[in-house]
């Protein structure tokens, strides 16, 4: 087990951004402290053959210009909110303004995945690791309370967990995900659309034209019915109406149903074997099908992006929440630490 750390660049604010790599016998991740970004992973296939899978940019100047949240720590709310306004304790807050003029989207104009952290390495008996924090000062991005955030990155055997925890000096509300865009193929070499997706979800959200949630459905007799093992494509190939309106893919909020073992669902690749689980403890999971990443032009070793060329599997609480899923809000204070786990577990799957 190894931790390497390098400088990766200076930002437009002049601040030094650093890569941490952390090594051991079955993976190999790089975190940056801007955003808290997973830029690489590099995992097993079936022979043996370590590929990066996920999606990363080049330079420090591509994230802050061109990326779509690649790998991002995303705060202090997750997803979007529509007109971006929320009320609190008979207190209206107007937050920055950043999705098609009307609304507010993953935190703001510059969110949490948009900021450098504080950073250090971790190193333990069976694991290695990065610890980030970040001061997040009342009416940030239009959110109230001063919030102090703790983000642990742990590489132990063959999965990567992330640990959130967050403060408050007065009551308000966080909703943290991770924006990596997952590719199994194996240094980006296809789109995610024969990858197959299993999910522990039998119900998920309708979204209308802004992407916000309009209403719960249950996923029979839907292209979102991902119970067993499917294609992306063939639920992207439907001519169901919710497919188009996100432009042509997922964009949808999965409510997961409780299992012991917290296993939200499964992505796996047949081609190279390789198989991701993740486990995590929040109500719904945002999946997300790259619909937009034809966009965005150059990514890691001179490919372009394309569509589809990524999927988000982002564990979160309700999207919208204030509007749409009132009951599931969790107010953060002073007596209430925010608290969150996620778990990427890889594995490879013989033929």
């Amino acid at each position: 087990m190894k931790v390497y750390i390098d400088k990766f660049g200076i930002t437009k604010s002049n601040e030094e951004v650093i890569k941490y790599t952390l090594i051991n016998e079955n993976l190999q991740v790089e975190i940056l402290n801007y955003g808290g970004i997973i830029r690489k992973i590099l995992a097993p296939n079936r022979y043996g053959k370590m590929e990066n899978v996920v999606i990363g940019m080049n330079t420090i100047t591509d994230y802050e210009e061109r990326s779509a949240s690649f790998g991002a720590i995303i705060g202090r709310v997750a997803g979007r909110i529509s007109k971006g306004e929320f009320v609190l304790n008979d207190k209206i807050y107007q937050l920055s303004i950043n999705s098609n003029g009307v609304n507010s989207i993953h935190g703001g104009l510059k969110g949490f995945g948009k900021k450098v952290w504080k950073s250090k390495e971790i190193i333990g008996d069976d694991y290695v690791g990065v610890e980030l924090s970040l001061f997040s000062p009342d009416l940030d991005e239009g959110y109230p309370g001063n919030v102090n955030i703790t983000v642990m990155y742990i590489l132990i055997k063959n999965q990567l967990s992330i640990e959130y925890s967050g403060t408050s000096d007065t009551p308000t509300f966080l909703n943290l995900t991770n924006h990596t865009y997952f590719n199994l193929s194996g240094d980006l070499k296809k789109t995610i659309l024969k990858h197959q997706l299993k999910l522990n979800a039998s119900k998920f959200n309708t979204v209308d034209e802004n992407t916000l949630p309009v209403e719960i459905k249950n996923v029979v007799g839907t292209p979102f019915d991902f119970r067993s093992f499917k294609r992306i494509e063939k639920a992207i190939n439907s001519d169901d109406d919710q497919i188009k309106i996100t432009n042509g893919g997922i964009d949808h909020g999965f409510i997961i149903d409780k299992k012991i073992d917290k296993k939200i669902g499964e992505l796996k690749d047949s081609e190279t074997g390789r198989k991701l689980e993740v486990f995590d403890d929040q109500n719904i999971v945002v999946v997300y099908t790259g619909n937009n990443l034809m966009k965005v032009g150059k990514i890691l070793d001179g490919k372009v992006c394309k569509k589809h060329h990524g999927i988000c599997l982002e564990t979160q609480n309700y999207t919208d929440i204030f509007r749409f899923a009132k009951d599931k809000i969790k107010i953060i204070d002073e007596n209430n630490p925010y608290k969150q786990k996620t778990i990427f577990k890889f594995s490879v799957e013989n033929k």
